[in-house]
Order: C-alpha cells, then sequence, then structure tokens
C-alpha cells in the first residue's frame, strides 16, 4: 500500500515540527487569541473591540522574498520569521491599525523539525531538500476616526524618519544582484567587520508596530500617517501616503546609514 512517505512527505516529521513550535507561539499570542494551535482556522474574541466607536478590520499579507536564499546560502534559518512578521504586521500598523493576529505558511522540500519549527507544508520534487518559502497573513483593527493615511497629510507636515535595523526583506533582489556581480563571499567577514557578510544581511527586519502605537497614542492629531520603506524604496513608499498636490522632499544630509556590527 502506498503511502505517504513513499511520496517523499513525512507526517511524523512535521508532527515534530508542531511540537517544537508551540512554544514561541504562545510566548508570541495575547490572551483574545482563542483555541491555540491545531484547529482549522485562527480565532479571535472580536469583544476586545467593543471599545471602539467604528471598528475598521485591516489585513495585510506578505512574505520574505529573496531574502530566503541569503539563509538558504548560510544555513542560518532563525531569523527569517521575524521578517516575515515585521513585513506583514508593520503594514498593518501604518495605517493605525494594531495587529491583533497572525497566521502563516510555510513550504519546504523536505521537513526538519529542528530547522523549521514552524508550521509546515512539504512539496517533494517542486522544491530541493534545503530550499523553503514562507508567508502570512495579520488581522488588525483601527477605529474609523482614527485611521492613519494621505487624508491626513497637509502642506508644512515634517517627515521624520525611525532608525532601520538594516535591509528591510524585500528588496533583496538587488542586493543578491549585486553580491553576484561584485563576486562577494557571503561566508567572509570583511575589513571593518566583526560578522560575515552574510551574518550582517541576515539581520532581521525591525519590527516597529509597538513603537508606532505607543507614538500614536502619544501624538494623537500630531501624527498624521506612516510609511513602511521595503522593497520600492523611500521615494516609492513615501509617495504612497502622500495626497494629489503636494511633494515630499528630503534632506539627504539628516541621516546616516546604520552601522552594519
Amino acid at each position: 500500500m502506498a503511502t505517504y512517505k513513499d511520496s517523499g512527505v513525512d507526517i511524523d516529521a512535521g508532527d515534530r515540527a508542531v511540537e517544537l513550535m508551540k512554544a514561541s507561539i504562545a510566548r508570541a499570542s495575547r490572551p483574545e487569541v482563542m483555541g491555540g494551535i491545531g484547529g482549522f482556522a485562527g480565532l479571535f474574541d472580536a469583544s476586545a473591540l467593543k471599545e471602539m466607536k467604528q471598528p475598521l478590520l485591516a489585513t495585510s499579507t506578505d512574505g520574505v522574498g529573496t531574502k530566503t536564499e541569503i539563509a538558504r546560502a548560510m544555513g542560518k534559518y532563525d531569523t527569517i520569521g521575524e521578517d516575515l512578521v515585521a513585513m506583514v504586521v508593520d503594514d498593518l500598523v501604518v495605517c493605525g491599525a494594531e495587529p491583533l493576529f497572525m497566521t502563516d505558511y510555510i513550504a519546504v522540500g523536505k521537513v526538519i523539525p529542528e530547522r523549521i519549527a514552524d508550521i509546515v507544508a512539504e512539496h517533494p520534487g517542486l522544491l530541493d531538500e534545503d530550499e523553503f518559502d514562507i508567508a502570512g497573513a495579520a488581522t488588525g483593527a483601527v477605529d474609523a476616526d482614527k485611521q492613519l493615511g494621505a487624508h491626513r497629510v497637509k502642506a508644512g507636515d515634517l517627515i521624520i524618519a525611525m532608525p532601520a535595523s538594516g535591509f528591510h526583506a524585500n528588496g533583496y533582489s538587488l542586493i543578491r544582484h549585486i553580491l553576484a556581480s561584485q563576486k562577494l563571499d557571503l561566508a567572509k567577514t570583511y575589513e571593518g567587520f566583526s560578522q560575515s557578510l552574510g551574518e550582517i544581511l541576515l539581520t532581521p527586519t525591525e519590527i516597529y508596530s509597538l513603537d508606532c502605537l505607543a507614538l500614536i497614542k502619544a501624538q494623537g492629531e500630531k501624527l498624521r500617517t506612516f510609511s513602511h520603506i521595503t522593497g520600492g524604496g523611500l521615494a516609492d513608499n513615501t509617495a504612497r501616503v502622500i495626497p494629489s498636490g503636494l511633494t515630499a522632499k528630503y534632506d539627504r544630509s539628516t541621516w546616516a546609514l546604520p552601522q552594519c556590527r
């Protein structure tokens, strides 16, 4: 009789991966998330939104992009999950929404529980054993009259930047092009740095949500909106929150590039 294992899918390894990830999921949860891991759907107690006058649900979905190729080349997988959370929840908070819960998806060529330790779908024949892809979606909520966006932006407003932890995850196609064209070695620690190039490039993307929510609470109407700077860069992403008829101006002399370790 044919079994899943005969087809290349190791169900037992998947079960062990789920067990390994339970503690991490518990630390990342909040009281309103119901049911825990193992069900068919994520549940959230929406009565937590009853204090809002007109709650708007916000949703975002994203992946990490080709940064996963850097992780695979380095054999280092303990930062990619943080990148995934950042890419998704930081998209929510720019409109003023508080992230409530998140679901994710991981596909690998072969399940290695200690490496994956996350929700896993195995795709033998489509992905090599060390190849993987991850994606996630999150839901948040914001009261309608507190929604941030271009509609709040006015002439004379200032653009204030928040420090980056390094390269944000979406945008690694350009980085990988530079690596290839300049023949740079991911395993090498270049002069002036204390980490290898690969380790520097795998620095996880900053999760800005809590800081942004604190700023919203502290500044109120003074804070118009946020822009999440990812693959499109400063200009493209800022343009998404600038209303028609206004132009943003940057003073490049007012900031410095992040210091790599």
